[in-house]
């Protein structure tokens, strides 16, 4: 006969109140705290989308300059810039008119701009405030989750 155990909410009760932990966290890309509650919590290191693809951009960028440095990524780099120019030579040029390549005006771009600036402020005023960055849930921040009590006998069904 095998028992069920039921799901361990992500929120403590402690005296009758619940509590829901946070933990805070700072970006490896820009360097912003933010606050991650159990539910949501995956391992992020970065805050945003936007920051997690800058810092592999970055890495990227890194192991390729290191690559080319070595006489195998000297040589792969020295066969690539010959077929490019060998396909460019052969290649018949056409004038086109790409219209889906037009360019925002610069007013734009810079309301934009600012509008981001803004909500990325708004965030990080609510992070500060104890409130997760993913799910918007508040709770009292701490260093480290509590151990949720795996293995305690008062979890186990009783058996009469």
């Amino acid at each position: 006969m095998s028992f069920l155990l039921p799901c361990l909410p992500a929120v403590c009760k402690v005296g009758g109140m619940s509590i829901l932990y946070l933990i805070q966290i700072r970006c490896r890309w820009c360097g912003a705290l933010f606050c991650v509650c159990r539910r949501c919590w995956r391992g992020q290191a970065y805050c945003s989308d936007e920051c997690r693809i800058a810092k592999k951009r970055q890495n990227h960028r890194e192991a390729e300059r290191q690559y080319r440095q070595t006489p195998k990524g000297k040589k792969a780099h020295r066969e690539a810039e010959n077929r490019r120019r060998y396909r460019l030579s052969k290649k018949i040029r056409k004038n086109m008119d790409d219209t889906s390549a037009t360019v925002l005006p610069l007013w734009c771009m810079a309301l934009l701009l600012s509008a981001r600036i803004v909500v990325l402020h708004a965030r990080a005023w609510l992070d500060k405030t104890g409130r997760c960055h993913f799910c918007g849930s508040s709770g009292q921040i701490v260093d480290e989750f509590p151990r949720r009590g795996y293995g305690n006998g008062n979890l186990r069904p009783q058996m009469a």
